[in-house]
């Protein structure tokens, strides 16, 4: 696993190299210098309020009385978890755990873990919006075959609609629980090591509080309100993001909305499909090039953009750092 990771470190950062040699240095340091340090601190603002809409998605699934006061917990637990999927797509499995650890001392940890378990699925449900986003996105943009994008789109959409039916009955349904469901899916001698009578009394009454969530009308309404909130704030701010650095690297490039919105589906879909890249090192900042390619526009100014969002996520990942250690979260080895 190690060995297999500083190989596709090594890879991702020789495609940053190329790419560098590619578009040219002295270009794209210019096109980072005109985003200045006004526009820079806009850029980081605007996930301020990301995070706090994406805290409140994970909070309307919780059903345990909290104080009106203690929101903010939720908010730092938030930036906190998702530092470690900043560094690492894989990373977000282990920034989850966090999370419920950061409010534990006004959320039991069970509720917190099954509440961070339902935000993760969510969060999967919303990717997949987020490409159908995509296609409607690619209607407005390359309207020369507006009418086969519109036939893919609605295909893809009721895919979409019979695979929402299909997951809600699914959880509705499992009386087995689907935590222990997928534990019991492992080898023997896997589930024997880390399935014991304490761990499985844990994980029963953890997945009883996922299956809460589906078990009337009112509670399966905190899902859908928690996955509208979750899709919006990740595609309005990350559109938005892109459409502004755009603006201050080329102000007068025409470059749109609609355009942002879909550079931002094109480097999901291809950083997602090559997740085992560690920090998608290359892969972001390439995919971002070849999107503004296609609509038109320099590649540099696309490779420029990929490099700002870097930027932009490594001061996110040392605030969620710093809260960690805040937190006690991590230690120093000694």
């Amino acid at each position: 696993m190690k060995l297999s990771k500083y190989i596709f470190l090594a890879v991702g950062t020789a495609i940053l190299i190329f790419l560098f040699k590619k578009m040219g240095l002295a270009t794209t340091l210019e096109y980072i210098k005109s985003i200045g340090w006004g526009g820079f601190f806009l850029i980081c603002s605007i996930f301020i309020f990301s995070n706090i809409f994406l805290a409140y998605a994970w909070r309307v699934l919780v059903n345990y009385p909290l104080p009106e006061n203690q929101f903010y917990k939720f908010v730092l637990a938030r930036v906190a978890g998702d530092a470690t999927s900043s560094i690492n797509a894989m990373g977000a499995v282990a920034g989850e755990p966090l999370k419920a650890m950061y409010v534990k001392d006004i959320l039991p940890l069970r509720i917190g873990l099954a509440t961070v378990v339902l935000d993760r699925l969510i969060h999967t449900v919303s990717n997949i919006l987020m490409v159908l986003t995509g296609m409607l996105a690619g209607l407005f943009v390359f309207r020369d075959k507006f009418f086969s994008n519109l036939i893919a789109f609605f295909a893809l959409l009721i895919f979409f609609i019979i695979i929402l039916f299909i997951f809600v009955r699914i959880l509705k349904n499992h009386h087995n629980g689907v935590i222990m469901s997928l534990i019991d899916k492992l080898p023997e001698f896997i589930k024997s090591r880390i399935l014991s009578d304490s761990a499985r009394d844990k994980i029963q009454k953890t997945d009883e509080e996922i299956s809460y969530i589906f078990s009337s009308p009112n509670t399966l309404r905190q899902f859908y309100t928690s996955l509208a909130i979750h899709y919006f704030a990740i595609i309005i701010s990350c559109s938005l993001e892109i459409y502004l650095i755009v603006k201050f690297i080329a102000p007068h490039s025409g470059f749109l909305l609609s355009e942002a919105l879909f550079v931002y589906i094109f480097g999901f879909i291809a950083t997602s499909a090559l997740f085992f890249v560690p920090a998608n090192i290359g892969t972001s900042e390439g995919s971002y090039s070849i999107a503004l390619k296609i609509l038109g526009y320099d590649p540099v100014i696309g490779f420029s953009l990929g490099i700002i969002r870097r930027f932009r996520t490594f001061v996110w990942a040392a605030i969620g750092i710093v809260l960690l250690f805040y937190a006690g979260l991590i230690k120093k080895d000694h």
